[in-house]
């Protein structure tokens, strides 16, 4: 009888264990090197991945400055601490969710981050997501915690460009002081936002979460549906625990429910952040440089030219030179541009034949008996040679990002100087604009 209940107890062990470990949840250690600040990353594909045809929602999960590190085999296990990859590695994280009749299931990534997540940091990890799995590009979702819920607000608000990216956000006890661009740009694109934060958090804040929620739905066009926050009735910072834990619902949802009810309506487009500049040469040449953030497939750009701004045709093309679906610079030079105004755009086409259009630049060529500048570059004075007589022109010197950097009032002809020795080394854009004028630009160095 003894032996018979010894069999039974060891034989109920051993499927307890086979059982535990057949629903254990694979998290695999990823050192791949997304940029200086981010050498690995944990990656969850959940089961059944890939599935045909099938796009899954992405999750990104940001740590808290205790589990920094360099992307090492032994400092990477620090991110299993917390949130979904705590619960992964303890085989409690759910394995699908259903909202509102769909049942989907999350790739999980969770980086670690050498230093405080910069928002390039986030944006090649979103990048690289695009590039190496089967991510629906309409459910991006991005959370973390203290220091990481932080670095959610940086990204979220940086510019309209990323906010677009995120479906939905939850930043926890985020380490990040609001301001009202960052608000502004999220309620624009309409971010669904839940943030939560203990009462009585003496490491982070809670006016942090507060102030950030006021100010996003105080914002010239509010979010819909309005940013929420959860702001829990204790004291500490670990207000994660809570939010994280799939058993705790608010209005019948945890926390992965509710990110799900939200989705982008993204045509995925070859390039996004394009930022198209169009300049006059010295030598009656057009000069045009764009900067793009991402690039998926895209196979290159053509360069459209037009005098009248509707009809256009080729003036030429650029090769891609994007990178694991990065951003890049590129610049061509238009050799025989139009005379007078002209319109350029440029059109990007990807490997499967889908295309889109950048804005459209104006810009005017002038005449011999418009403005030169000398010397160039220049290190003190910049004389203004003109044929012509300014009578309270507008002078405006900008720098390579469009930003003025030095304004004034220029009357007189001849040789007229202007002083920018407190400019910094630098790419310049002179600008005059006359009355009944059109813009007048000329590009300069500063040494």
């Amino acid at each position: 009888m003894f032996k018979q209940k010894h069999l039974f107890f060891l034989c109920t062990t051993l499927c307890l264990i086979v059982s535990t470990q057949l629903s254990a949840q694979v998290q695999t250690p990823r050192y791949t090197v997304v940029s200086n600040n981010l050498k690995a990353f944990y990656e969850y594909l959940p089961a059944g991945y890939p599935a045909a045809g099938l796009k899954y929602p992405l999750l990104i999960f940001l740590h808290g400055a205790g589990e920094t590190g360099q992307g090492t085999s032994t400092s990477l296990p620090l991110v299993l601490r917390h949130g979904p990859p705590k619960l992964i590695n303890n085989g409690t994280f759910p394995a699908s969710f259903t909202v509102n009749g769909q049942t989907r299931r999350f790739i999980v990534l969770s980086p670690q981050f050498v230093g405080w997540p910069g928002v390039g940091d986030i944006n090649s990890l979103i990048n690289l997501a695009m590039q190496q799995y089967a991510v629906d590009p309409n459910r991006i979702y991005l959370t973390g915690l203290s220091m990481g819920g932080g670095a959610v607000w940086d990204y979220a608000g940086f510019s309209p460009v990323f906010s677009n990216r995120i479906a939905a956000i939850i930043p926890i006890c985020g380490a990040n002081g609001p301001n009202q661009a960052s608000a502004n740009n999220m309620a624009s694109a309409n971010i669904a936002i839940w943030a939560t934060h203990n009462n009585g958090d003496g490491t982070v804040s809670v006016a942090n979460t507060n102030s950030y929620i006021s100010l996003i739905n105080s914002a010239p066009t509010p979010p819909n549906p309005l940013a929420r926050k959860t702001i829990f009735p204790v004291n500490g910072h670990d207000a994660w625990s809570t939010t994280y834990n799939p058993t705790y619902k608010e209005n019948g949802l945890n926390v992965y429910e509710w990110m799900l009810q939200y989705s982008r309506n993204l045509n995925v487009l070859p390039v996004t952040g394009l930022n198209l500049q169009v300049q006059p040469t010295a030598t009656k040449k057009v000069a045009l440089s764009w900067q793009t953030i991402s690039e998926t497939n895209n196979a290159g750009f053509e360069i459209l030219r037009s005098s009248d701004g509707a009809q256009f045709s080729q003036a030429g093309y650029v090769n891609s030179s994007s990178v694991n679906g990065e951003g890049a610079s590129y610049s061509f030079v238009d050799n025989q541009p139009l005379a007078g105004k002209s319109f350029y755009r440029l059109k990007m086409t990807d490997r499967t034949g889908e295309y889109s259009f950048s804005d459209i630049k104006i810009i005017q060529l002038n005449t011999a008996a418009d403005i030169q500048i000398f010397p160039n570059p220049v290190k003190d004075i910049l004389s203004i040679l003109s044929g012509r007589r300014f009578e309270n022109a507008q002078l405006r010197i900008l720098n390579a990002t469009g930003q003025a950097q030095l304004q004034q009032t220029l009357n007189g002809s001849g040789s007229l100087p202007v002083n920018v020795a407190k400019l910094t080394p630098g790419l310049y854009i002179l600008e005059i604009i006359e009355r009944n004028r059109d813009i007048v630009r000329q590009p300069f160095i500063k040494q």
